[in-house]
């Protein structure tokens, strides 16, 4: 004889086991509405169904964190919330299924037979009325609901036959741990919009019963919320991979979802969103013909209603890829829903799309000529990097974005350069074919790369034209500040990269060096044992046996310094009687030699005043061009020496880059 046993739930299990939903607070609520929605739906009334939503507050006193801490204020927590319907009620059908975990009772409408559980997820208990109509009786049902003790039916009996049908389902004890979330809100309007737009597909299916949401003398109507977005709604089929989907395109003004999303529905309520702004190449809203709108596609499909999960907070689809199933039913990826669901959303919003493409473009064009040329060429072979950059990016940000993509671009050149050397096997109809392309891409890359360097120079001459000049003080500025835009001090070519020190505002020449260094003491660079501190010292191009073939020394004065306790050409001399002929120690450990074949140059840079023309005089100096400074070949140290205006800098350096400023315009 075989007896029946029955399998056991173990309540307080099973929702300790149950998934948090902490991004949807309100998911409970939800549920308790669609559940009343269906209850109104199998009532089969001819009168449309009424759903209230209550908000239950109470309200204490409590510190104020943001004031005194002595200070106290009135606050209203959302404690319950009581949804009521004049749906079918719990009779014997619908209370067998409450009582049955996992019940299949409503599974034709997308129940799974668990929404209730999560009411304990996040409310401490749950108190059930309901009035129902049982072979033309009227009986009124109550039932309590909690974590440890389960169901517990606390009334069941005949009632006056005139009692109005209905059933109030009390959510009571919201937990904070829900609560405290943002999802969960705290304002009346908040909430009824968020259910506006959990339940929007039951009105864009024109199926919605009238909906209120009560918080003690406010009222919102969801029947005129969804009127006032239902001209921004537009509706279209599609097909994708062989299945049918209905696609909502909404214009949402009044919103307080803050990104652009494509919702996943299943039976008539959304189930997961998917923002999509990386896409649509923003995050701000769209500019309307009167105002800002957020964009939202709700997407429904008889697939999706056979997919969505027991929980209904996601889908048994692979993310990726199509899989095809035991049943020879061809399985279709979420991602290849949400690309052809994109497709779509990108023609609906073609308009948006364009105005905004052309004003990102507008705005990297204006970024890249006046501040950095280098990118110049991203966007053109990077098309793809406007799809990240917003409206409102700092040039911080644009700069990042651009930077990011000009990498990509680069490294995209180098192996396709590296793979047409590597020509072998190639036919040379093959290596013609491809040439040109990659050339044309490296030639607009290096001519970023040179409109960046003009720039960077032109910015580097007019901070140095303007360091010349009186500061804010009435005061010149200290010869330091100088020497630290041309070569920073107590710093050497190994610390350095190009960009750091600006040599060529001085010579050209010098940009191109061996080892230099900025205010160093001698004998910590070299074999001498000299104390002396050169401003600049550079040694150029070395030969075969080491030996420097040119030093250069930069001595700095301060700008319009009336006199001078030392002849700054002297100055450099001695450095170059206690260099000559000596070891200079390279970071890296090798040795520079100087000897008698070592040229020097000596650069002393100052405004030329009555001393320093006593001084160029009296040692017989050649005269430069508009009397700006002086030249003078001292043959027995085999040293060029030139005294320079600041003037004769500034006018000089101008004139070597004249012709690439006039060509960027700058």
């Amino acid at each position: 004889m075989m007896s029946n046993t029955f399998l056991k739930t173990d309540l307080e299990g099973k929702i300790n086991n149950l998934s948090h939903f902490k991004t949807e607070a309100l998911f409970p609520v939800f549920e308790a509405i669609v559940n009343s929605i269906h209850a109104i739906e199998e009532r089969n009334s001819s009168k449309r169904g009424e759903i209230t939503v209550r908000i239950i507050r109470e309200r204490s006193v409590q510190a104020s964190f943001d004031e005194n801490p002595g200070d106290k204020k009135e606050v209203s927590v959302i404690k319950n919330f009581e949804i009521e319907d004049n749906g079918i009620g719990f009779d014997k059908k619908n209370f067998d299924s409450f009582c049955t975990a996992d019940s299949t009772y409503k599974i034709s409408k997308g129940g799974k037979g668990v929404g209730r559980f999560y009411w304990l997820k996040a409310f401490d208990r749950v108190e059930i009325f309901s009035v129902y109509e049982d072979e033309k009786i009227k009986k009124e049902r109550r039932i309590k609901f909690t974590k440890k003790g389960g169901i517990d039916e606390a009334f069941n009996d005949t009632v006056d036959s005139k009692t109005p049908q209905k059933t109030v389902v009390k959510l009571i004890g919201f937990k904070e741990e829900y609560r405290k979330q943002p999802s969960a809100y705290k304002t009346t309007q908040k909430i009824a919009q968020r259910i506006l737009e959990h339940c929007l597909s039951y009105y864009i299916g024109g199926i919605a019963p009238k909906i209120v949401v009560n918080d003690n003398d406010e009222n919102f109507y969801l029947d005129d919320e969804f009127k006032n977005i239902q001209p921004d709604i537009t509706q279209e089929n599609a097909t994708i991979s062989g299945k049918e989907f209905q696609i909502s395109h909404i214009k949402l003004y009044q919103t307080y979802n803050k990104m652009h999303n494509i919702v996943f529905c299943a039976d008539f309520r959304d189930v997961v969103a998917y923002p999509i702004q990386q896409y649509l190449g923003t995050s701000a809203q769209f500019d309307g013909e009167d105002e800002k709108f957020i964009y939202v596609a709700y997407v429904s499909s008889p697939y999706l209603d056979s997919h969505v999960t027991s929980n209904r907070t996601g889908f048994d689809l692979p993310d990726d890829g199509n899989l095809h199933s035991f049943f020879d039913d061809d399985i279709i990826s979420i991602t290849t829903i949400k690309n052809g669901i994109l497709e779509r959303s990108k023609v609906f919003l073609s308009d948006y799309l364009e105005s905004l493409y052309s004003r990102k473009t507008e705005l990297v064009s204006d970024f890249v000529a006046t501040k950095n040329p280098t990118l110049r060429a991203v966007v053109k072979y990077c098309p793809e990097a406007l799809d990240e950059i917003e409206l409102n990016n700092s040039d911080e940000k644009l700069h990042e974005i651009l930077c990011k993509y000009k990498g990509k671009a680069e490294l995209t050149i180098k192996k396709d350069t590296e793979n047409l050397l590597k020509s072998q096997g190639k036919s040379l109809e093959e290596i013609k074919e491809k040439y040109p392309d990659l050339v044309g891409k490296i030639e607009e890359f290096s001519k970023d790369q040179l409109a960046g360097c003009v720039l960077y120079r032109k910015m580097i001459i007019d901070l140095l034209e303007k360091k010349l000049q009186l500061d804010g003080e009435g005061k010149y500025h200290n010869e330091s500040v100088i020497h630290d835009i041309i070569f920073p001090r107590k710093t050497n070519t190994d610390e350095l990269t190009y960009e750091d020190h600006n040599l060529w505002i001085v010579d050209e020449n010098l940009t191109f060096h061996q080892f230099a260094s900025s205010d160093p003491e001698l004998k910590k660079i070299s074999s001498s044992d000299s104390s002396k501190r050169p401003d600049v010292i550079i040694f150029s191009e070395k030969d075969d046996d080491n030996v420097a073939r040119a030093v250069s020394i930069i001595e700095f004065k301060k700008p319009q310094r009336p006199s001078f306790d030392k002849d700054p050409v002297g100055q450099m001399y001695d450095i170059v009687r206690d260099i000559r002929g000596q070891k200079v120690k390279l970071p890296n450990g090798r040795d520079l030699l100087t000897n008698g074949s070592t040229k020097f140059y000596c650069y002393a840079i100052c405004d030329i005043n009555q001393e320093i023309r006593k001084y160029a005089e009296n040692a017989r100096y050649s005269t430069l061009k508009d009397n700006l400074g002086y030249y003078f070949y001292n043959d027995l140290l085999n040293a060029h020496t030139e005294i320079l205006a600041f003037d004769k800098i500034i006018i000089d350096v101008k004139k070597r880059h004249k012709i690439f400023f006039e060509k960027l315009g700058l």
